[in-house]
């Protein structure tokens, strides 16, 4: 038999050596899940948000399925709605907006999600970039925040007779959702997703959780970012599972909310799980409480002892990004307390775990090997999950498949635990988050570790800033424990781990670190804080070393 010639783009889409026509799973899509659900176990709870008045509401998986359906007859008599025409949809976390995910899918169109903060240039090219004609807006956004939008029916109100007919309505290797990346511009990187892709997400999901018909899973992500639609809307939705669905985190009201539903799992980012060290105040957590899911932003090393010391509970470090459809590998749940201590607790980059079910992830060299245990290379991924392209962006699509996987443009390495024998994956660093200090390379996110490292630090985060003899130059931002001056012990963590020519020029002190909703920092809006801030000095001023700033935000 002659081999075949795979380009670049298919070999990123296979899986051990097999192409994607090998199906993982007998549910190809999100959907057809539901349809089960709702055929099998019809009044079992999928979905509870909490009301502004402290109610808790619930739709089952029967009624999320005629809801979605009702929904989607309604999207059907728009005009600017024909199936494979996108929609787009700014929601917020509540039952009207994942009624809209799921009726926009059985209507056959992919979805576009929107941020319903952003601005309205950013919006209206995203929109453009999709071929997006129509823009839904649940009714709890304000009017004036999208004039754009169309209002989201009542799905109660409308005519059951109108719905669509049972079934899904969509083909797995159809796109399914757009995502903008993080900090990318509008239409320069809008990450097209399959339904099959989403679904293989959401079964490796399972598999690795062990999510069972009945679980809890408490989320507080914004459902219009990657993670909290894929992790806690469909992958609970695909397991048969029950999520509730906060609006977002309140630290003094979170750890009532745990209390009260007693999820087996939060989905968590590091900076809500600062805030928990701080504000949880039982010994230890609700029985059935298994563990919190950290992704979307490093998570530091102290951070997760803090929360297992408040808590009592563990936390496991996930990693993906939106071309990879969510999560690319995550801490098993069955580490014995060695390899979780030594894997996490104690270890000086926490690791991201090992890769989920339907994707491989390897550390490539620069000549696209894969590297030994211990050296620094690319993190790359290739699957059952990696996006279908950047929409209208063939370059960035080549670019991003070049060699046949996916380049993630994070550095990392693996290691091999003793006890399992097999290879963990730590994150050491981004590629472009590098600065050229009078032509030596210095890793800005090595410096964010450290100073996450510092005891009184709440928060910390370095940029990158033009400087007129070295190139560039390092400067850094904390934020203190209330009451405390940590810059000293900064200055001093900085002085062991850099030499001088590669420490921050200045440390500047910030009541927060810029970060977007899922815990990034936004290095460009912290640079140009710094530079505001820089621009207040006298004229002529020459800074030390290390010096500090005191600001209000």
């Amino acid at each position: 038999m002659t081999p075949v010639d795979l380009t670049d783009f298919d070999r990123a889409h296979t899986y051990l050596g097999k192409p994607l026509a090998e199906r993982l799973t007998p549910w190809p899509t999100v959907l057809s899940r539901l349809d089960h659900h709702a055929r099998v176990r019809a009044n079992a709870p999928f979905l509870t948000t909490p009301t502004a008045a402290g109610d808790m509401v619930t739709l089952s998986y029967g009624e999320a399925d005629a809801l979605s359906r009702r929904l989607a007859g309604w999207l059907r008599r728009e005009p600017a709605v024909r199936p494979g025409r996108t929609v787009a949809l700014a929601p917020v976390n509540d039952a009207a907006s994942v009624l809209a995910v799921l009726a926009v899918a059985r209507a056959g169109c992919p979805l576009l999600m929107l941020n319903p903060r952003d601005p309205a240039g950013r919006r209206r090219e995203q929109a453009a970039a999709a071929g997006a004609d129509l823009v839904l807006r649940p009714g709890a956004v304000p009017a004036e925040a999208l004039p754009e939008a169309v209002p989201l029916p009542d799905p109660y109100s409308l005519d059951e007779r109108a719905a669509l007919p049972p079934g899904a309505r969509c083909d797995p290797a159809d796109d399914a959702l757009f995502f903008a990346t993080s900090g990318s511009t509008a239409a320069g990187k809008l990450v097209a997703q399959s339904h099959y892709a989403a679904a293989v997400n959401a079964e490796a999901l399972r598999r690795h959780h062990g999510l069972r018909v009945g679980d809890r899973v408490l989320g507080c992500l914004p459902i219009q970012h990657v993670n909290g639609l894929h992790f806690t809307v469909l992958g609970i939705l695909a397991a048969g599972a029950h999520v509730m669905l906060a609006p977002g985190f309140d630290p003094l009201r979170y750890p009532r909310l745990v209390e009260r539903f007693r999820p087996r799992i939060a989905s968590v980012v590091p900076s809500i799980l600062e805030a928990l060290a701080e504000t949880w105040r039982r010994p230890e957590p609700p029985t059935g409480f298994d563990y919190f899911v950290s992704a979307a932003a490093p998570l530091a090393a102290r951070t997760a002892r803090a929360v297992r010391e408040r808590t009592g509970a563990r936390v496991l470090q996930g990693y993906g990004l939106t071309e990879t459809v969510n999560f690319s590998t995550t801490l098993p749940p069955d580490l014995s307390e060695d390899s979780y201590r030594r894997l996490l607790l104690d270890a000086d980059i926490p690791s991201i775990g090992t890769a989920l079910y339907g994707n491989e992830v390897a550390v490539l060299t620069p000549e696209g090997e894969r590297a030994a245990p211990g050296e620094e290379g690319e993190i790359c991924m290739r699957g059952h999950n990696v996006m279908t392209r950047y929409q209208g962006n063939e370059q960035a699509t080549a670019e991003a498949f070049a060699g046949g996987w996916f380049h993630s443009q994070d550095l990392g390495t693996e290691i091999i635990d003793p006890d399992t024998g097999r290879p963990f994956v730590v994150v050491t660093g981004r590629i472009k988050n590098i600065a050229k200090v009078g032509g030596e390379a210095v890793s800005l996110d090595e410096v964010d570790r450290v100073l996450r490292a510092v005891p009184r630090l709440r928060d910390a985060a370095s940029v990158a800033l033009p400087h007129r003899f070295l190139g560039e130059e390092v400067v850094a931002a904390v934020v203190p424990v209330p009451g405390t001056d940590a810059v000293p012990q900064a200055r001093a963590a900085l002085s062991q781990a850099f030499r001088a020519t590669c420490r921050p020029s200045r440390i500047l002190v910030l009541d927060a670190i810029p970060r977007t909703a899922t815990g990034k920092v936004l290095r460009r809006e912290l640079a140009a804080r710094i530079t505001g801030l820089s621009h207040t000095k006298s004229p002529g001023t020459v800074p030390s070393p290390i010096e500090t700033t005191e600001t209000k935000s």
